[in-house]
């Protein structure tokens, strides 16, 4: 059987094989495929091949742990910039932003903490 020669490419480019063993391989899992299969074997390759792409059937809810330095901060400049305004501050979230007025103008400031690269 001929192959196409992408697909020849292909193989020989991500497994690192050459042009012959390229081939061998389209023909090995040809003839592997043509094997006739029971229906409960049938059943079994498509679970197998589904792995890891079956989708859950509840989604996940992902429990956040309180970042007590965040709040903190929000805390600590939500104070200042009370003091510094003389006007209240609105803390929108504790642990994201909070809003303020000084000199006529509204202020938004937003906290964001970065994660960390790995390796560092």
């Amino acid at each position: 059987m001929a192959f196409k020669e992408s697909e020849i490419q292909k193989m020989m480019k991500n497994l690192d094989l050459t042009r012959e063993e390229a081939i061998q391989l389209l023909q090995d899992d040809e003839d592997d495929v043509s094997v006739e299969l029971t229906a409960e074997q049938k059943k079994v390759v498509k679970e197998m091949s589904q792995g890891d792409r079956k989708k859950e059937t509840a989604p996940r809810k992902r429990e956040r742990k309180a970042d007590d330095g965040k709040r903190f901060l929000i805390q600590t400049l939500a104070d200042f910039l009370a003091d510094v305004s003389r006007n209240p501050v609105d803390v929108l979230n504790v642990e994201r932003e909070l809003m303020f007025t000084y000199n006529g103008n509204r202020y938004k400031v937003v906290l964001s903490k970065p994660r960390e690269k790995k390796g560092e």
